[in-house]
């Protein structure tokens, strides 16, 4: 049914106005308010805020600013969504609905059609609230959240539906902000909201579907940092776990693109401080110790040059992140995590070895030694015989 309302809207649509002034599509048989000035100061109002979407978000003037922050990530999603691969969709009003004295809900679909059949690139809902003459747009999140709870720990606020695991809340925030000193991030003023998993949160945020995360189910990150204040959504309904490894890539890629860094150094860093998946770093260090069964005569550069993993729970270990977790601890301990970060770029082999060199001494020509001398330091202190 939705299939064949979507066909009819492409073949009997019609735009308000020319390309620039509008590109929103509304169908004869879309029921728009019947007070025909506000009908008309809506419709006027969602092309702006569409056409502004298009070019910088923070610029965009149509945005309900009481809701900017929360309004953000589906503002991102929306630059660009006219395109993919070098294909046009067009926005197409599905409803309008009023919701409030002042306010509407609205929905949109940008699609195409291809040999007659409706392409959906995504669709979209927005909360219209208007002000004098004109409509300002929100996403839905603070519409669909507004009788849920909230608990604040410091700087971070966490918003949820039942009730909150306060103790891994606060392990959170601690481990964030011990990343954010490492990596120099000012604190600011941070929102977590708490879904299930991302299907619920996409809908949420506005964005109930889009073509790009078709079939991705619950691997869609969800994350946005302005200036002063930050949103966040974690797949944990009530708090119950978060994963301390993945904490560090998500601090890292604020800072700087994880492409442009080394990632067996970057992987090190968070396999240190974070574990790896489930298990902290003693107990990392243990099946290291067990699977590899390395001694003085373990040949480290070979391990590294053939990409030997070890297993936990099903899941590969390469030794590489190992050695750089222990290089990464001798550095900091020596010269402060600014020395780290510059091993962190030294992106490419002959640089890594050359900073490597540089802030430890270990080259090429004594790499099995000194790691098999850290590697000795590293179980003296975790057996607690340092």
């Amino acid at each position: 049914m939705r299939l064949i309302i979507l066909t009819l809207v492409l073949l009997t649509s019609v735009c308000i106005s020319n390309a620039q002034a509008s590109i929103l599509n509304i169908s004869p048989e879309i029921k728009l308010p019947k007070d025909s000035l506000q009908s008309k100061y809506l419709i006027s109002s969602l092309n702006k805020f569409l056409i502004a979407a298009q070019a910088d978000a923070q610029q965009n003037k149509w945005v309900y600013q009481a809701q900017f922050l929360e309004t953000t990530p589906l503002l991102d999603e929306l630059e660009s969504i006219d395109k993919k691969d070098s294909t046009a969709y067009k926005p197409f009003l599905l409803d309008v609905s009023l919701i409030g004295k002042k306010q509407y809900a609205i929905q949109i679909s940008y699609l195409r059609i291809k040999k007659e059949t409706p392409i959906i690139r995504a669709n979209i809902e927005l909360i219209a609230h208007k002000i004098e003459d004109k409509y300002v747009f929100s996403s839905p999140l603070v519409y669909h959240t507004k009788n849920w709870k909230s608990s604040t720990i410091k700087n971070y606020t966490i918003h949820y539906q039942d009730t909150v695991n306060l103790r891994k809340a606060v392990e959170f925030q601690k481990l964030t902000a011990f990343y954010d000193q490492k990596l120099n991030i000012e604190p600011k003023e941070i929102h977590i909201y708490l879904f299930e998993d991302d299907l619920v949160t996409q809908k949420y945020f506005g964005l109930p579907y889009k073509l790009d995360y078709n079939g991705r189910g619950t691997t869609i990150s969800w994350s946005v940092e302005l200036e002063k204040q930050g949103i966040h959504v974690l797949n944990s309904s009530n708090f119950t776990e978060f994963d301390p490894h993945d904490l560090w890539h998500n601090r890292l890629r604020h800072v700087i693109s994880r492409r442009k860094v080394n990632h067996a150094v970057d992987e090190g860093i968070a396999t240190l401080y974070g574990g790896s998946w489930g298990l902290d770093w003693q107990d990392l260090f243990t099946e290291f110790q067990k699977q590899i069964q390395f001694n003085k005569h373990t040949d480290w550069l070979d391990l590294r040059t053939q990409k030997t993993n070890f297993i936990t729970d099903g899941h590969k270990n390469p030794t590489d992140f190992m050695v750089n977790a222990l290089f990464v601890k001798k550095i900091e301990n020596e010269k402060g995590f600014s020395a780290v970060w510059e091993l962190l770029n030294a992106k490419e082999e002959d640089n890594y070895f050359k900073t490597l060199k540089k802030l430890t001494g270990i080259t090429k020509n004594n790499y099995n030694k000194e790691v098999w001398n850290l590697v000795k330091k590293e179980m003296k202190i975790l057996n607690g015989t340092n």
